[in-house]
């Protein structure tokens, strides 16, 4: 009789241990995913691709509100990106924050 008492637990061990392996594999992915998607679950940034004639004033103007000072915009646009220079180039991508602004 005792063979027959083992089987079960040995069943739930595997169903235990294959709900173990769902749920870390799922708690892996959130934290993949937890690197491009902030706590609100927006994108904390969005890429922008510069056209013609683009400058970092008018794509900080484009992507803040009104209440911000755009100063503070083009730094952090500066330091996001690591520019070295406010030149930005046709098909250059930048990225914007959205979360901060």
């Amino acid at each position: 009789m005792r063979s027959t008492e083992v089987a079960p637990q040995a069943g739930l061990r595997a169903l235990f241990l294959g709900f173990l392996v769902v749920i870390l594999a799922g708690a892996l992915l959130l934290l993949l995913e937890g690197e491009t998607v902030g706590a609100s679950g927006r994108q904390d940034k969005d890429a922008v691709v510069v056209s013609p004639g683009d400058t970092l004033w008018e794509i900080a103007d484009r992507f803040s509100p009104d209440s911000v000072d755009l100063r503070v915009v083009v730094q952090e646009l500066v330091e996001l990106n690591g520019l070295e220079s406010k030149v930005l180039r046709p098909g250059q991508v930048l990225q914007v924050p959205n979360a901060r602004f």
